[in-house]
C-alpha cells in the first residue's frame, strides 16, 4: 500500500514538471472585473495678469521691481538688504493687443519703469541707464478702454553730498503724500489684481452632439480679445492622440470642418489661442461621436499624432538679469511658457557683438546664475525653450553686467584727501587732551566732551556687538581712517598704532600681526550696511587705547581716550 501511494506521488510529480504551460494557467483564478472607464476631463487654460513685486533697498529707501517670483523670493532671502514693500499692480506676461511693453531700466540701485521704447532709448542717451529686461506689458497712459487703474510715479532726485547714487522712483496704483518724493503723475496703466486678461471657449461641438462623417460642421469658438490666432485638433480615443483640423486661423470665431470617416463615440475637439508667444485653450466639455460613413474612404486624417511632438514649446518671456550683493554675477530670471520642454539654451553677448550659446540647462528652470561674466562687461542675454531639437522663439532680450559695490560712504569729514589708490584718508592730528564719548544703540546723536553731535546713521547691535561708522568714534582722537575699495578693506591709524579690517572678515591685523576681532563670537565682522561700512566699536577703540563702557539699561556706550 506504501508503495502504490509513492507510485502516486512520483506520477503527480512527473505531470507538474513537464504539463504544458496552458495547464498551469487553467488553475489560475481571474476574477470577472467590471470594464472601469475613467471620465474625460475637460482642459481649460486661461492667461492672467502677473503682480510686479516692489522691494526696497535697506534702509536707503530705494525701490526696486521684478515681475518674476523666484527673483522676488531671491531677494527676499536677503533681508534685510532687501524688503518687500508690497505689489506695484498687475500686468500682462506677454504682449497683447492695447498693452505696451514695460522696460525695466537701472542705474546704480535705482530701477525705472519706461513704458515706451522711445521714453527707453531716450534715458540710455541721456541718463545712462540699461535696458535690464522686461518687466511685463501694461497699458499706455492714454488707452482710458484697458487697464483698470492707472499706476502713478513719484521721483526723488540724487543727493550729490554722499558718495553713491542714491536717486528714486516709487510706483503705485494709489495716491499718497511722500515728503521725500516730488509727485510726477500717471505713467501707465495696468490692473488692481491677478484679473483673466485672455479667455478661449469651445462653443461646438461641445459635447453629445453626433456628427456623420463627410458632413460639414461649424466649429465655433470665442475669446475675451480679439486677435491673434486659432489653431484647431480633434481626437478620437479620448485625448490619447491628436489630429490637425486647421492652424494658423484667423480668430473671427468660426470654421467649417469637414468630419472625417473615422468612428468613434470618445471624439473631443480642442482650440487654442496663440498671440506672439501667449496660449490659451479649451476643450469640449464632453465626449461626442462621430458616425462612420461606408460609402466613404478612410480619410488620411485617421492617422493622428501626438501634437506636442509636432509644435515647438512655448517661448520663455519676462526676461530680466539682476546682480545683488551676495551674487555679484548675473543671474538671469524669465517665465517659463512651455510645458512640454527639454530644456533651455542660454545665449550671451557683449555689447554690440554677436550672440552666442553659453549654457544648455534643464527643464523647467526659471533662472540661470551666469559665473563666467567678467567685470568691466556688459552683456545682452536671451533665452529659448528646447523640446528635442525644436526651438521656440527667443525671449526678450536684457542687459546684465557683474555687480560692482557701489563707492562706500565713511562719513569723512572736509579735512581729508584722497590717496593714490583710490581711498580716503582722514589726515586729522592725534589729541592730546583727554576725550569722552557717548553713543546710544539706535540713535543717531552722540555726545563729544558734552557736546552734542549728529550722524547720519545710528550705531546698531548685531550678535550682542555694537557695530558703528568708526569714524564718528575716530576723528574727535585724531586718528586716520582710509578705505581702500580693492581689497575692501578700512584702515585705522593712530600714533603707532595701525589696525586693518576687512569687509566680511573675522580676523584684524593690528601693527602686522593677525588678531581675532571677538574670540568669543566669530561673526563679529565687518559688514556694509545701507552703503556704510560698520565695524566692531570695541574692538576698534580699545585697540586705540580707549575705554568701553556698556550701560544695558541705557543701552549707552562711553567711550574714553586716554585709557
Amino acid at each position: 500500500m506504501k508503495r502504490i501511494k509513492n507510485v502516486l506521488i512520483y506520477l503527480m510529480l512527473i505531470l507538474l514538471i513537464f504539463a504544458p504551460s496552458a495547464t498551469a494557467y487553467s488553475l489560475t483564478f481571474e476574477p470577472n472585473l467590471p470594464n472601469l472607464e475613467l471620465p474625460f476631463i475637460s482642459r481649460h487654460e486661461v492667461l492672467k495678469a502677473i503682480p510686479i513685486y516692489r522691494v526696497t533697498v535697506g534702509k536707503t529707501g530705494i525701490h526696486n521691481y521684478t515681475s518674476n517670483p523666484k527673483e522676488y523670493e531671491y531677494l527676499m532671502s536677503l533681508s534685510p538688504n532687501y524688503n518687500d514693500d508690497g505689489i506695484l499692480g498687475y500686468v500682462s506676461p506677454v504682449w497683447l493687443p492695447d498693452t505696451t511693453r514695460l522696460y525695466l531700466m537701472t542705474k546704480s540701485y535705482e530701477h525705472y519703469i519706461a513704458p515706451n521704447k522711445s521714453t527707453r532709448d531716450a534715458v540710455i542717451g541721456k541718463y545712462g541707464y540699461a535696458d535690464n529686461g522686461t518687466l511685463g506689458y501694461g497699458v499706455p497712459q492714454d488707452n482710458s478702454s484697458y487697464g483698470n487703474t492707472e499706476v502713478f510715479c513719484w521721483y526723488r532726485g540724487n543727493n550729490g553730498s554722499k558718495s553713491y547714487w542714491n536717486a528714486d522712483h516709487y510706483y503705485n496704483i494709489k495716491v499718497s503724500y511722500i515728503s521725500s518724493h516730488t509727485y510726477e503723475g500717471p505713467v501707465f496703466r495696468c490692473w488692481d489684481k491677478a484679473v483673466t486678461l485672455q479667455e478661449l471657449d469651445l462653443l461646438s461641438p461641445n459635447g453629445g452632439e453626433t456628427l456623420t462623417a463627410g458632413n460639414t460642421v461649424d466649429i465655433k469658438w470665442s475669446t475675451l480679445v480679439p486677435g491673434g490666432y486659432i489653431h484647431l485638433y480633434y481626437s478620437t480615443d479620448g485625448g490619447s492622440t491628436w489630429g490637425t483640423i486647421k492652424e494658423g486661423l484667423s480668430n473671427n470665431g468660426s470654421y467649417q470642418w469637414k468630419v472625417p470617416n473615422d468612428a468613434s463615440t470618445k471624439t473631443v475637439v480642442e482650440a487654442r489661442w496663440d498671440y506672439d508667444g501667449a496660449t490659451c485653450m479649451d476643450q469640449s466639455d464632453k465626449y461626442f461621436t462621430i458616425k462612420g460613413n461606408l460609402n466613404l474612404p478612410a480619410l488620411e486624417l485617421n492617422v493622428k499624432l501626438d501634437i506636442s511632438k509636432l509644435l515647438p514649446p512655448a517661448a520663455p518671456t519676462s526676461m530680466t538679469t539682476g546682480s545683488y550683493i551676495l551674487k555679484k554675477k548675473p543671474t538671469l530670471y524669465w517665465k517659463d511658457n512651455a510645458k512640454n520642454e527639454t530644456g533651455f539654451v542660454i545665449e550671451r553677448k557683449k555689447a554690440g557683438g554677436s550672440f552666442a550659446e553659453i549654457a544648455e540647462i534643464a527643464a523647467d528652470s526659471t533662472k540661470y546664475y551666469d559665473d563666467s561674466a567678467q567685470s568691466g562687461i556688459v552683456y545682452v542675454y536671451r533665452v529659448k525653450a528646447e523640446r528635442d531639437g525644436v526651438f521656440s522663439k527667443y525671449s526678450n532680450e536684457a542687459q546684465g553686467s557683474v555687480f560692482d559695490f557701489p563707492d562706500i560712504f565713511l562719513d569723512i569729514p572736509d579735512s581729508t584727501t584722497s590717496t593714490s589708490d583710490g581711498g580716503i584718508t582722514n589726515t586729522g592730528a592725534q589729541t592730546s587732551g583727554k576725550v569722552t564719548m557717548s553713543f546710544t544703540l539706535d540713535k543717531n546723536t552722540y555726545t563729544v566732551n558734552g557736546v552734542t553731535k549728529t550722524m547720519d546713521v545710528s550705531p546698531v547691535s548685531l550678535g550682542g556687538r555694537t557695530m558703528l561708522p568708526i569714524r564718528f568714534a575716530a576723528d574727535p582722537i585724531g586718528a586716520a581712517t582710509v578705505w581702500d575699495g580693492t581689497d575692501r578693506k578700512v584702515t585705522i591709524k593712530l600714533g603707532n598704532k595701525e589696525i586693518q579690517l576687512w569687509i566680511g572678515t573675522n580676523t584684524a591685523s593690528i601693527n602686522g600681526v593677525s588678531t581675532p576681532i571677538d574670540s568669543e563670537n566669530p561673526d563679529v565682522k565687518p559688514i556694509i550696511m545701507n552703503d556704510r561700512t560698520m565695524l566692531p566699536m570695541r574692538f576698534v577703540t580699545e585697540n586705540l587705547g580707549c575705554s568701553v563702557e556698556w550701560i544695558p539699561g541705557a543701552r549707552q556706550i562711553n567711550v574714553t581716550y586716554p585709557n
